[in-house]
């Protein structure tokens, strides 16, 4: 199935007053723009980054056992090379982030582009298109 692409007219979402007169319809038209990209999880709370599937195993070994080192009689810690199957769900934990943050970054400009400067200083240093 596939998706057609909607025309920017489509979604344009009015710019939010100052003095935030027209809130109700600015949110309402905001929120109908997003789901129509398919991204309206990104601001009702029903969607999350998602987590890498791999923990990184730490294994401990002799000081120096790596190439070219000399022979140390101390332990240390190092994280352990990653198995062919976790380097799999790595690759496709990656894909998936890389549409997460694609998603986030689509919200955050539909807001920026559609609110006044002075709310944009506000709000500019907050980490997630739901936090905003």
């Amino acid at each position: 199935m596939s998706i057609a692409k909607l025309s920017d007219d489509l979604m344009k979402v009015p710019k939010l007053d100052v003095t935030g007169t027209n809130w109700v319809i600015y949110k309402d038209q905001f929120l109908w723009s997003i789901n129509a990209r398919g991204l309206l999880k990104h601001v009702d709370g029903s969607g999350v980054e998602p987590k890498s599937p791999v923990v990184c195993k730490m294994v401990t070994q002799k000081k120096g056992d790596s190439v070219g080192d000399p022979a140390v009689d101390e332990m240390e810690t190092v994280e352990a090379p990653l198995s062919k199957g976790d380097e799999k769900k790595e690759e496709e934990w990656l894909k998936k982030l890389k549409v997460w943050k694609q998603g986030e970054a689509v919200v955050k400009q539909q807001i920026a582009a559609t609110i006044p400067n002075s709310l944009f200083m506000k709000i500019r240093g907050k980490s997630s298109a739901l936090e905003i």
